[in-house]
């Protein structure tokens, strides 16, 4: 007989050699943060700034439980964990005291959460078969993959998220069978831009969920959605402008059953493949259900939207029906609407009423003659594109960077361009053609995001240009720019904030607190058609300042005292070349300003474009000698 030493020995042996051939994602829920000086440390709950999971050990941590859990409960501010690209077999669970973080990949093709159970396994329910569990609230996560592998044996969950005020933008879920648990009484969910696939219920549960501009891919002839609302709860799952596909020889899917009797689900505006059945809805072997579901459709198109042959028991929403299912509605609710930052956690309202084409639409009439300038490729101008030059947490602010191809000779000098739109509408591209223009002549040229109106309010807009000038000089070095020839330039609204960043070099109320070292100081400035005082006989600023500024004159009028650049002349000011039309309420404050800038004994130029549109820069026969405008004042000045 063996003695019970021998055995003991015996069972410890196997016990360390089992260890030693387990993955080492099984250790993944010990926190050690992996330091660039080798040493491990223990940081259970204690970490309140970014992180950055990496699997090929360039960050904080190896496996993202670890970050997770590494994580100070009920943060005081927001963070960031940036997880590198890499496959992670981890299986996740977000517990609800973690809050206020936005989880960020590399995509959906390079950072990719992965995990295998199944009901059955180790049996497991459906509840646990989920790849990754969110309990947290006022989260959110951009530009990654969540499957779950298991394959078609049945439940396997890649997400379940219970949290409240949840957000998913650029994600992939792939999986088969309840891919995912969107449910919570009083959980809020937004998935924007996001790709889903399965093949049995594969949406289902009892949130409110909105599904923007996503695909829904259906791998199976089944169900897509299984949603269980409560009776109590207004609004179920919500898709708007969605594209419903699927993989090739599936012909007969409906577009949901109720997993509880009042079951609310309704799509708007979405595109729907053969696939769907004409009937569209089941009712799940119980027909009272049909008494106390809502699935309703609007605008639905495709081969799948046989409107006419909807069960019976199914709505088709009128227009004002529809409306009732704007985001801001489906999102009321008693928990509150905002998030950390004081913005709606749901992402801000976006006003896209000036563009390219709205602006040709509006001026062609009287100008016939005219003709947009698009954004074509330039022979001889570099682009790096979508560079995230500022991190606000709940999103990045970007900018576009042009230079010239030949890498002979000195540092060139940069121009920023701020784009127009009244302080509200309007984005980067429309500054796009110019930039180009302007890098083919020898200069690096940057578009900028910025927040308008809808975002944030003055003077965020002005910190977010000058930050931007931070970010070039960080950076010039990839471009040969120099640093001691920066201008900033504007058109209309762009303008005027170009005229007020170059004004204010250096002051406290218009600087905002950053680590970087660079300064925001600019050598230049160029304003095309940007109002210069807001409160000026010449002015006709109403509305859409009250808006930015944020109350009208009566109200406030310090504020808008302190963002009309008429009121910040010093001697400190730069050198200034206005581009103007021929309207006189584009050029208010501008002669005052004159006067104080030759006072000071600081180069001025006036140029007028006869004969034009309020936005000429956008057309020829203008935008050639706009820009010749441009190079001419830069290489005088400096």
């Amino acid at each position: 007989m063996l003695s019970n030493r021998f055995l003991q020995n015996f069972v410890s042996v196997l016990l360390i050699g089992f260890v030693l051939l387990l993955p080492l994602d099984i250790f993944s829920q010990s926190v050690n943060a992996y330091p660039k000086d080798g040493q491990i440390k223990d940081l259970k709950g204690k970490v309140q700034q970014d992180i950055v999971v990496a699997k090929d050990g360039t960050g904080d941590f190896l496996f993202i439980q670890d970050a997770i859990e590494s994580i100070r409960v009920y943060l005081p501010k927001p963070i960031t964990v940036y997880i590198k690209a890499g496959v992670y077999k981890e299986k996740l669970i977000i517990p609800g005291t973690i809050t206020n973080v936005t989880f960020r990949g590399d995509g959906p093709e390079k950072t990719i959460i992965t995990f295998d159970d199944h009901t059955g396994k180790n049996k497991l329910d459906t509840f646990g078969s989920y790849t990754l569990k969110v309990l947290g609230n006022s989260l959110i996560f951009r530009d990654m993959t969540i499957q779950n592998t298991a394959g078609n044996v049945g439940q396997a969950v890649a997400l379940h998220a219970e949290g409240d005020r949840l957000v998913f933008e650029n994600c992939h879920f792939k999986g088969d069978q309840d891919t995912v648990f969107a449910s919570g009484e009083n959980s809020r969910q937004y998935y924007k831009n996001c790709y889903i696939e399965g093949t049995t219920d594969f949406i289902f549960g009892s949130a409110t969920a909105l599904f923007e501009n996503c695909e829904i891919h259906s791998k199976s002839n089944s169900f897509i959605t299984a949603a269980s609302t409560p009776e109590w709860v207004e609004i179920g799952y919500v898709f708007k402008d969605c594209k419903l596909t699927a993989a090739e020889g599936i012909d007969r899917v409906y577009l949901g059953r109720p997993w509880r009797d009042f079951a609310k689900t309704v799509f708007i505006n979405c595109e729907m493949g053969s696939h769907i059945l004409p009937g569209g809805w089941d009712n799940w072997g119980r027909p009272e259900t049909a008494q106390t579901t809502y699935y309703g459709e609007f605008g639905s198109k495709g081969a799948g939207a046989n409107l006419t042959k909807r069960v019976d028991w199914s709505y088709q929403m009128s227009e004002e029906e529809s409306k009732k299912y704007q985001k801001e509605l489906i999102f009321a609710g008693k928990f509150g609407s905002k998030n950390a930052y004081g913005q709606d956690w749901f992402g801000h309202a976006v006003d896209t009423s000036f563009t390219l084409r709205s602006a040709y639409q509006k001026e062609k009439k009287k100008y016939p003659q005219i003709k947009p300038v698009e954004d074509t490729p330039m022979t001889g101008v570099m682009e790096r594109l979508g560079i995230a030059y500022k991190e606000l947490g709940y999103r990045a602010l970007q900018l576009d960077v042009f230079y010239p191809e030949n890498k002979k000779g000195g540092l060139l000098p940069g121009i920023i361009l701020v784009h127009g739109g009244g302080w509200k509408s309007g984005d980067r591209t429309l500054q796009i053609p110019l930039a180009k223009a302007l890098a083919a002549k020898g200069y690096v040229t940057a578009v900028v995001d910025y927040r308008l109106s809808l975002e944030a309010r003055f003077p965020a807009a002005v910190f977010d240009i000058k930050y931007a000038v931070k970010w070039l000089k960080a950076n010039g070095d990839q471009f040969r720019l120099d640093s001691n020839k920066i201008a900033v330039s504007g058109s209309s609204a762009g303008g005027q904030l170009a005229n007020l960043v170059g004004f204010t070099n250096g002051q406290s109320r218009y600087e905002e607190s950053s680590l970087s070292s660079n300064s925001s100081e600019v050598h230049a400035i160029i304003n095309m058609d940007g109002v210069l005082a807001f409160h000026h006989p010449e002015s006709e600023e109403g509305e859409m300042a009250a808006l930015w500024l944020g109350g009208t004159y009566a109200e406030i009028p310090e504020i808008w005292k302190a963002a009309s650049p008429l009121s910040q002349v010093s001697e400190i000011a730069r050198p200034i070349l206005f581009i103007n039309s021929q309207f006189q309420r584009f050029h208010a404050g501008r002669d005052e300003v004159i006067a104080q800038m030759e006072a000071f004994g600081i180069y001025t130029e006036v140029q007028t474009v006869e004969n034009s549109p309020h936005t000429f820069w956008l057309f020829s026969p203008w935008f050639d000698p706009t820009a010749d405008l441009m190079d001419r004042f830069l290489k005088r000045v400096f």
